[in-house]
């Protein structure tokens, strides 16, 4: 991170980048810009590359326009510039910010554990760990 790019480096511009790559061959990043409602379609840009970061209340809109889990963005966004004392406040409010995705893993496990709450052993652990190659 630098003076003139505060923000780059941070999880959110990273997938915001990404995300942008993996949406060009149905929609440009103006068109991105726009469908979030950013006034200055630059905006996007200076969020890519670290220069700005993504208000919050701005997160909803550009999930939408990424066609990604605003909870994820949400997340990322206030990890962004180091909100240490944001997080915790909103996890104490809300919870943990959990993505769709996070959901369906959630219920999937309470599915086959017969809703019995099953506790997160250490071979349970391994199990999952070993579904992402760790």
């Amino acid at each position: 991170m630098t003076r003139q790019s505060p923000y780059a480096g941070t999880e959110l511009s990273a997938f915001i980048t990404h995300r942008i790559a993996e949406l060009r061959p149905k929609k440009s990043q103006i068109e991105i810009a726009t469908e979030a409602g950013f006034v200055n379609p630059n905006m996007v840009s200076m969020i890519k590359a670290g220069t700005s970061k993504l208000a919050l209340d701005r997160v909803a809109d550009l999930a939408k326009a990424l066609e990604t889990d605003p909870a994820r963005l949400f997340r990322m966004a206030l990890l962004q510039s180091g909100h240490e004392t944001t997080r915790p406040v909103v996890e104490e409010i809300f919870g943990t910010v959990v993505s769709r995705n996070e959901v369906a893993w959630l219920e999937a496990i309470r599915d086959a554990s017969g809703n019995t709450d099953p506790t997160l052993t250490v071979r349970a652990r391994a199990a999952i760990r070993g579904i992402f190659g760790k």
